[in-house]
C-alpha cells in the first residue's frame, strides 16, 4: 500500500506546480519519520527521487528543511541517549531514522552552493550529534554505527574550505566543548585532538606497506637463493625497524650464512640510493619512495655484495633529516593557533586542565591538552594572553605538574621513551614563564603572585632528589631552569630558593671536610 501511494504521489508530480505541492506536503511529514521508522522507507525514497535535481533542492534550502533535518536529527540522538539511560535493552532496528535523516542531509550538502550558505549554521549540530553517539553503548546497533560515520564524513565534508571557514570551525569546537560538564574526560579529547590536527597536521603516518625484495641482477650468478615471498608487508616479523633487519632477513632466507653478522658486505639499495642499515624501514618507504612512486606501488628493495663489480657509484643516504633544525617562523607554521586567544579557547583549556583530578580517568584528556598547549604557545597572542593574571594559568599548570610528578614517580617511567608528561609540563610553563619576565617588573611582580607559594617551591626543590628526577636529566634540567623563574619577583619565594642552596655555596667549609 505505502509503494502504490508513492507511486500515485509520483504520477502526481509530472507537472512542476504539483511537484512543488506536493514536495511542500512530504517536507511537512518528516516529522512523523520517528514514529514511523522503518515503515517509512518509501516514504524517503520518494522524497530522495523527487529532489534528486538540484533546483529543488535549492527550493526546499530556501524554505528552511536544512535546519529543519538537524533539528529532528538531534532529537533522535536525545531519544538515544534517554534510552542509553534508562533501560537495559535495545532494538536492531534502533537508529533508523537517525541514518535516514543523516543520509537526507548528506544529498543536500552534496551540493557546494547549499553548503558554502548553510555548513556554519550546521556544523555545530553535526559535532554534537557524533559526540553523542561516540559515547552510546547499550544502544550501539550497525544502524547507529553506520550513523556515526556518515556523520564524520559530513564533519569533514563540512570543515574543509578557507581560513577563515576553518577559523569558524575552530570557535564552533570550542563552545562545543563548553557544553559538556568537567567530569567528562572522554568527549573533549575528540574535539582537542581535531584542533591539534588542524594547527598543525600530522604527516601521514603510513600503516601497513609492501616491499619487493629482489637481489642485483648483474650479481645473480654470485648470490644464492632468491626471496619468494614478494611482495613482503612490513608488518611482517623480521622486516623491521631498521632496514638492517631486512638485510639479516635477506641472509636467512637465502641462506647467506656469513654475511649475517657483517654489515659491511651487503648493500641494499632503494630508488637507485645506496641505503644505511641504521635507518628505519618506515621512514625509507615515507621519505625515499613515496615521493617518487606513490603510495600504492610496493618499495623496491635491491640487495647485492659489495664492492662484487666495482666500487659503487650510486648517492649514500646515512640520514634522513627532514630540515626540522633549519629556522622556522613558528607565527606563519602556528598561525591558526591565533583564534585561540580570540574565542576563549584558551580559557576552556585551562578550566579542562583544571578539571583533571586523577590520571587514572584523566590520562588521555591531559596528554591531548599538554599537546595542544604545546602548539597554542608557540604564537605571541597566546603567550601574551596566557600571562593576563586573571587566567591564572601557572597555578593551574603547577597543580598538572604535581599529579604529573607524583604518577610518573609511583610508576617509574623509565628515560628514553619519549617526552614524559612532567617533561611537557615544564617546557609549556618555561615558554609561558619566559614570556612573563619580559613585562616590566611591576607586572610581573603581581604575575608572580599566582605562581605558588614557598611550600609549592620547596615541594619541587624535594623532588630534585628523587629517583624519577635524577633518572631523566632532561627533566631535571627542565625543572632547574624553572624553579628561577617560579621565585623571580617575590621576596620570601627568592629568600626560600636562596636558603635552599645556601650549605651548597659554602666552599670554605666544604673544602675543609673533604680535605
Amino acid at each position: 500500500v505505502r509503494q502504490t501511494t508513492c507511486n500515485v504521489l509520483e504520477v502526481i508530480c509530472q507537472s512542476p506546480s504539483r511537484k512543488q505541492q506536493v514536495l511542500n506536503l512530504l517536507t511537512d511529514f518528516l516529522d512523523d519519520l520517528g514514529t514511523a521508522g522503518e515503515a517509512g522507507a518509501e516514504f524517503l525514497a520518494l522524497y530522495k527521487k523527487l529532489i534528486s535535481t538540484g533546483h529543488w533542492k535549492f527550493y526546499l534550502a530556501l524554505r528552511g528543511v536544512l535546519p529543519r533535518i538537524g533539528a529532528l536529527i538531534t532529537k533522535e540522538i536525545e531519544e538515544l541517549l534517554y534510552l542509553e539511560e534508562t533501560t537495559l535493552s535495545s532494538d536492531l532496528s534502533q537508529g533508523f531514522t537517525l541514518k535516514a535523516l543523516t543520509e537526507l542531509l548528506w544529498t543536500f550538502v552534496e551540493q557546494e552552493t547549499i553548503k558554502k550558505h548553510y555548513k556554519n549554521r550546521l556544523v555545530g549540530t553535526v559535532l554534537d550529534g557524533y559526540l553523542s553517539l561516540r559515547k552510546l553503548v547499550i544502544q550501539r546497533t550497525k544502524l547507529v554505527d553506520e550513523t556515526q560515520e556518515k556523520l564524520l564524513q559530513l564533519l569533514e565534508e563540512m570543515t574543509t574550505g578557507t581560513e577563515s571557514e576553518t577559523k569558524e570551525f575552530m570557535t564552533v569546537c570550542v563552545q562545543t566543548v563548553d557544553k559538556y560538564p568537567l567530569n567528562d574526560m572522554s568527549t573533549p579529547v575528540f574535539i582537542f585532538e581535531r584542533l591539534c590536527n588542524i594547527i598543525f597536521p600530522e604527516e601521514n603516518d603510513y600503516g601497513e606497506f609492501f616491499m619487493t625484495l629482489e637481489k642485483d641482477p648483474q650479481q645473480e650468478d654470485f648470490l644464492q637463493g632468491r626471496m619468494l615471498g614478494n611482495p613482503y608487508s612490513s608488518n611482517e616479523p623480521g622486516l623491521g625497524p631498521l632496514m638492517r633487519d631486512v638485510k639479516n632477513k635477506i641472509c636467512q632466507d637465502c641462506e647467506l650464512v656469513a654475511l649475517l653478522e657483517d654489515d659491511t658486505g651487503m648493500e641494499l639499495l632503494v630508488n637507485n640510493k645506496i641505503i644505511s642499515l641504521d635507518l628505519p624501514v618506515k621512514d625509507v618507504y615515507k621519505k625515499i619512495w613515496v615521493p617518487d612512486h606513490g603510495e600504492g606501488e610496493a618499495m623496491r628493495v635491491v640487495y647485492r655484495m659489495r664492492g662484487l663489480l666495482g666500487d659503487a657509484t650510486e648517492d649514500m643516504v646515512n640520514s634522513l633529516d627532514s630540515g626540522n633544525n633549519e629556522d622556522v617562523d613558528n607565527e606563519e607554521v602556528f598561525k591558526m593557533a591565533n583564534i585561540m586567544s580570540e574565542c576563549n579557547g584558551l580559557q576552556v583549556m585551562l578550566q579542562r586542565l583544571n578539571g583533571v583530578r586523577d590520571l587514572l580517568s584523566g590520562r588521555q584528556m591531559m596528554l591531548v591538552l599538554l599537546k595542544l598547549f604545546n602548539l597554542c604557545v608557540k604564537v605571541k597572542s597566546n603567550r601574551q594572553q596566557l600571562v593576563k593574571v586573571e587566567m591564572n594559568c601557572i597555578s593551574i599548570m603547577l597543580r598538572a605538574l604535581n599529579m604529573a610528578l607524583l604518577a610518573e614517580q609511583e610508576s617509574a617511567a623509565a628515560p628514553g621513551k619519549g617526552q614524559t608528561m612532567t617533561e611537557q609540563i615544564l617546557q609549556i610553563m618555561e615558554v609561558i614563564l619566559m614570556e612573563a619576565s619580559s613585562q616590566p617588573p611591576e607586572k610581573y611582580k603581581e604575575f608572580s603572585k599566582l605562581c605558588g607559594d614557598s611550600s609549592q617551591l620547596m615541594m619541587l626543590l624535594d623532588r630534585i632528589n628523587s629517583q624519577f628526577i635524577r633518572s631523566n636529566p632532561t627533566v631535571l634540567q627542565a625543572l632547574m631552569r624553572l624553579i628561577p623563574f617560579l621565585a623571580f619577583g617575590d621576596p620570601e619565594k627568592m629568600l626560600t630558593l636562596i636558603n635552599h642552596f645556601k650549605p651548597y655555596l659554602n666552599f670554605d667549609k666544604y673544602d675543609i671536610e673533604h680535605s
